[in-house]
Formats: structure tokens, sequence, C-alpha cells
């Protein structure tokens, strides 16, 4: 059997599914803020009357880094970086802990001008001062790791043994300065979060007496073992999206849908909603990699778009008219009595108050909407109701709109000729039933909610297949080749080729792994010798284990 667990921001999810691929049991609790007690709850649920031995494997996927960071609760990192040939980061996208220290290196990766240790050591020292994590980043890293490993020496002194340096080239083996870079920011900040949100896994697993492998969602719809996602969390901080639009794709292939049309997903959560589309029937990937928390990244990921509305998003009275707001203070009034008088309601309110859902104690939801206008509870429902749609409508056009705008990839790296056009909605959540008639209005379009909507994160996580990614750079003119991601480095010689290239990262790499990018350039130096740089970058496509 196969266990999911989903851990988003208001609610924890599980689902059990058997040898078949069919769902045997789900579960659902209030996420509390010692996460321990959250997966107790749905543990306890799922196994209450099974043998520990009988589970194959356990995978679960959470919200709670991304939050962090968009919450800004997240520690702050410290950033030391080298520069080299072609644009220079703007220290003002990085903030105040940046610090740039002379130092470069060309497209090649060879040291043009050394380290300065001098101003590294000063720089080091003043960022150790602020920060328990420092980012070390060079131009053309991935190539070359000199700069970095010597910048990490220092800042490893300059923090002490209980400091934690992190190398941007070994994060992300692929060029991009700047995505490189942000995305080892984001994997700074969580490193901690993860740390004790996984060992509370661990530790809820031994009371449970479960021995067997346990995985981590990422955002590209893999998983990944326990040991990399505590290296490497940032690769997981989407993996909410990711897991609700496995979910709907393993529903869709359960059912045996045709998939010849293009379907928008929108799972609706309290405190966010997020967004997907399918292109026949699979989901779509990144082109380059996922912005997250307002810093672009070399993430790879499913193609989603998440925004604060949820079923608990506070609704604001604005001259006359309800405002949802992208922030989350609680569940909703009808479930939060001592606070009634205390905060604004929220869309579940406003749903409760017309008769769309019966959630909690009905009354008091009444009792807010009329505290804000004395007898006016149901048209200032219902105004909450159409803005929350209208905001619902324009985020899912301006999305579609993106996904147009730019080169969109399914999961099988087949890259679409079409613009997509979603002919319907499906709608996920734990409202789902309720909404997806709104949505429909809405957007004009059918739009269904399966009876497994509740739980279809954690579905997805459940049956989610392992993944992984690395790139290779090889140049025979300096005879060096380097997997950064998998810390290969290896002499080659003159007549080393493409081929060898992509035999060599294929085999690194390991079984099921694929080439989805390769080239090779031929390059003249100034003195005259020639060589070839090659490139190569090789994945493992995501999908679902019962496909």
């Amino acid at each position: 059997m196969y266990l999911g667990v989903d851990v988003g921001g208001t609610h924890t999810d599980a689902v059990l599914v058997g040898p078949d691929f069919t769902t045997l049991k789900t579960a659902k609790a209030v996420t509390k803020p010692e996460t321990i007690e959250s997966l107790r709850a749905v543990l306890s649920q799922l196994l209450a009357d099974r043998d520990p031995k009988s589970l194959t494997r356990l995978t679960v996927s959470t919200t709670l880094g991304l939050n962090s960071v968009l919450t800004g609760s997240a520690p702050p990192v410290g950033i030391l970086t080298t520069s080299g040939p072609g644009l220079d980061l703007n220290p003002a996208d990085f903030g105040p802990l940046f610090r740039a220290v002379p130092g470069s290196q060309d497209h090649r990766g060879q040291v043009i001008a050394p380290l300065d240790l001098d101003k590294t050591k000063a720089a080091a020292k003043e960022l150790a001062q602020k920060a328990k994590t420092i980012v070390v980043a060079a131009k053309f890293g991935p190539k070359n790791p000199e700069l970095e490993l010597a910048m990490a020496e220092v800042a490893q002194e300059a923090l002490g043994p209980d400091g934690v340096v992190l190398a941007a080239s070994r994060l992300f083996g692929r060029l991009n300065f700047a995505r490189r870079l942000g995305g080892a920011i984001l994997n700074g900040q969580v490193l901690k979060l993860y740390a004790d949100f996984l060992g509370s896994l661990k530790n809820a697993l031994k009371e449970f007496n479960l021995s067997c492998p346990v995985f981590v969602l990422k955002a590209d719809g893999g998983v990944m073992s326990v040991d990399e996602a505590l290296s490497r969390p940032v690769l997981a901080l989407a993996a909410g999206p990711a897991a609700s639009a496995l979910g709907l794709w393993a529903l869709a292939s359960a059912a045996g849908d045709q998939k010849a049309e293009d379907v928008l997903m929108l799972d609706l959560g309290g405190t966010s909603l997020d967004l997907a589309v399918f292109s026949r029937g699979q989901p779509l990937l990144t082109p380059e990699g996922l912005t997250l928390a307002g810093r672009p990244t070399l993430v790879r990921g499913l193609l989603t778009h998440s925004l604060a509305l949820g079923g608990d998003t506070d609704l604001e009275f604005i001259n006359g008219e309800m405002v949802p707001l992208p922030r989350r203070q609680g569940p909703a009034l009808a479930l939060d009595p001592e606070r009634v008088d205390l905060r604004p309601p929220t869309l579940t309110d406003a749903l409760n108050v017309l008769g769309q859902c019966e959630v909690g104690d009905v009354s008091l939801s009444k009792k807010a909407f009329n505290r804000l206008a004395p007898g006016q509870a149901e048209p200032l429902a219902a105004k909450a109701v159409a803005a929350f749609l209208a905001k619902l409508k324009e985020a899912a056009t301006t999305f579609i709109a993106a996904v147009n705008s730019q080169p969109a990839y399914t999961v099988s790296e087949f890259l679409i000729d079409y613009a997509l056009k979603p002919t319907k909605a499906v709608v996920l959540g734990g409202p789902a039933a309720t909404v997806a008639p709104l949505v429909a209005e809405a957007l004009g379009a059918p739009a269904t909610a399966p009876k497994e909507a509740a739980t279809a994160n954690a579905l997805g996580a459940a049956l989610a297949r392992p993944t992984t990614e690395a790139e290779l750079y090889a140049d025979t003119a300096t005879g060096t080749l380097s997997i950064p991601t998998l810390g290969i480095q290896k002499k080659i010689g003159a007549r080393f080729d493409l081929e060898q290239a992509k035999a060599t990262l294929l085999a690194a790499l390991g079984p099921n792994s694929q080439i989805v990018a390769a080239e090779i350039f031929n390059q003249v130096s100034d003195y005259g010798d020639s060589g070839r740089v090659m490139r190569a970058r090789a994945q493992t496509a995501p999908g679902l284990i019962s496909q």
C-alpha cells in the first residue's frame, strides 16, 4: 500500500492507496503549530486497523516552507558573490545582506581574476554577524567551482562550526547566475524549517512502527529522498500545487478520460487558490524555472499559479463593498466563536449566509455580517462571493494568457504548438462541490468537482514517482568535465565528443533517465588553440507510479 500526506497551512490531508492504486481510505485534520500533532491525527485514522509492514512507501508534501517565506518569517541569509563577463547582479534585488567581492572567471570557467581574500574575509565576517547561513555563488560557477569553494571556506570560518554555507552551483548546476542565486537563497531560508518538519515526521513514524521508505514531493511532481530534501528543500517549496495537479491527473487517468481537451484546475484551500492547466490530459512544466516568493529560480516545477484567495480569506467592508484581502487570520467565524466580534468574516462565512454550505455554526456567520451592516447580511455576503469570483476569473484569464505567451511543455517534454483554450474547469479542495457551480457561472464554462476533491492533493503525493535532473559541462581545450549537482569533476581527452558526454551523464544520473538537451560549440582561444565546449541536460520525467 501507498500513503500520501499533504500538510497545508490550514488542513493536513492523507490518503491510503491499495496495491491496485485505488483509494482505500482518506483522512483530514487541522494543521497544528506542532505538525507532529497533525501527522499523528491522520496516521491514526488511516492505520488503526492496518499492519505497518504492509505499507510500501510514504510520500509527504507541504506548503509550510513557502508560507514562511511569503509571510516573512523565514530567517535571513547572507549572500557572497563574485562577478565575471556579462551583466552583473543588481544588489537591490537581493537585499541588505548582499556582498560582491573581487574575483571572476570567464564563460569557460577559467579564473581571470583571483579571489581577493582580504575583502572576502571582511565581507564574510560582516555577514556572519547578521545571518547563520551564507550562500556563495560565482558567475559561471557550474563550469568551475574553484571560486565558490574558496568563498565557502572563508564563509565557514567566519560562521564557525554551527553555521551553514551553501554553494549555489552544487544546488543548481545550470547556467543563469541570477536564477541560480535566487534558488540558493530560498534554500538557505527554509533549511531549518524542513529539518524540523522532517524530524517531526520521523518521530511520528516511530510511534506507528512504520519502517517503509519515505519520500518528499517536489515542485516538478516527482519525489526525492529525505536526505535530498534536507539538503535541497527549495525543490519542494511549490509541492502543494504540484500535489493537486498530480491528484487530478491520477483521477483523470483512473476514470479513463479521453484526454482530448484542455482543462483548467482550481484548487481552493483555506489559505490559497492554486491554478494549473492541462494540455490534452497532461500537466505542464515550467520552461525555465519557477518564480517563488518573487525570486526567479532554476527550480523545475509543474506550471502552476497560486494566489492568496482561499475559503478563510478575510473579507473587508470598504465603501459598501466586500473586498477579499490576501490574508488569513483563522478559520471561518462559524468555527471560531470566541473571535466572532474581533476579526472579519471569511468567504466560507459568506457561503454560509447564502445557504451555499453549512460549515460550523451558521448563525455566527450571519452575526458577523450583520455586525458590519445590520439587516444586510445576505446582500453583503452576495457581494463578497461576487468579488471572490471576479478575482478568480481575472486570475484564471491572466494565468492562461501567461502560459500562451511563452513556450510551454508537457511533462513528457513535448512542446505545445497551439494556444491552450480550456473547455472546462475541475475544482479541488474541501469546498469544491459548493464552489464548482459558482465557478462555472463565473467562467462561462462547465465546472465539476470529483468526489475525491477534498483529498486529491494527498492522492497525488501518494502516486508520484521519483525524478531527478543534472547538467554536464565539458571543454576539450581545458580537458575538464563537471556535473555540478552530483559533485563530479574529471579530466577528458581532446577527442571527447558529445555522444560520450551524453553517455557519461546518463550513467551518472542512473536508470530511467533521458537526455532532454545537448549542444556542442567549436571555440578558438586568443592563443589560436581550438576546442569543443559541450553541454547536456538529463532528467527523469515526472509521472504517476500507477501509469
